[in-house]
């Protein structure tokens, strides 16, 4: 075997070990509450109650809802692995890598615009970079 051979084969072999995240479709299930509070994120995910539902239960009840961030997959594809199901209970709402890093560039920017006009940071603004962070560590930059 050539030394050039060798050299072709490790680099192969090299450059199909390292997978590159951006290349595979890739999901992460977060609760709604990671994306601040239903006044700041309602628009962007829908209501805090389960979609079929057509308003919130009058009793206080946390509904359980997640979002399924993904990227480099078909939107089929995630309804396929997360469906939702009234009869269970399981509501799950898909947002697109890109539209989530909008919302959340958007979010931090209105609450650090606010606290420069005298209103306080309030417990969100480090909950929306710690979610940011999260995704951008679980599907890439």
């Amino acid at each position: 075997m050539s030394k050039n051979s060798i050299f072709l084969g490790i680099l192969l072999l090299v450059s199909g070990c390292s997978s590159n995240n951006s290349s595979q479709g890739q999901m992460l299930v977060l609760p709604y509450s990671s994306f601040g509070p239903s006044s700041m994120s309602g628009s962007f995910l829908g209501e805090d109650w389960f979609q079929w539902d057509d308003f919130a239960d009058s009793r206080p009840r946390k509904y359980d809802i997640n979002i399924v961030v993904y990227r480099n997959i078909s939107l089929a594809e995630v309804q396929n692995k997360y469906p939702i199901s009234k009869e269970k209970e399981i509501d799950f709402r898909c947002v697109t890598y890109s539209d989530s890093m909008t919302y959340f560039e958007k979010s931090i920017s209105i609450v650090l615009d606010m606290h420069k006009e005298g209103y306080p940071e309030g417990p969100y603004i480090g909950k929306l970079r710690a979610t940011k962070k999260q995704i951008i560590e679980k599907l890439g930059e």
